[in-house]
């Protein structure tokens, strides 16, 4: 019983071991025409193997923050009450 497992694992890891190895030849063959074609001068892009779009349009220097309602309305009630004040301190 233990020889049958054997081969299954055996079948197993030379089943992997050749889609590792068709991997390895499809990105060395990949990265040959992307060397040619950059070479001749013209590049064209596989839209199939392109990243993510929130990988590409990820902008870690932004600074986002949400302004909610309440905070809007307290700053609008300071902004008031000083051009109040300086309203009254100039006729004063």
């Amino acid at each position: 019983m233990s020889s049958k497992q054997n081969d299954q694992a055996e079948a197993l890891r030379q089943a992997i071991e050749e889609v590792t190895e068709h991997q390895n030849e499809e990105k060395e063959q990949i990265i040959q025409d992307q060397d040619e074609q950059l070479e001749q001068g013209s590049v064209e892009i596989d839209i199939l193997n392109l990243p993510p779009r929130n990988e590409v349009h990820k902008d870690k220097r932004k600074i986002r923050f949400k302004l909610n309602l309440r905070l809007l309305r307290f700053l609008f009630i300071v902004v008031l009450l000083l051009a109040l004040t300086g309203v009254i301190v100039w006729f004063i």
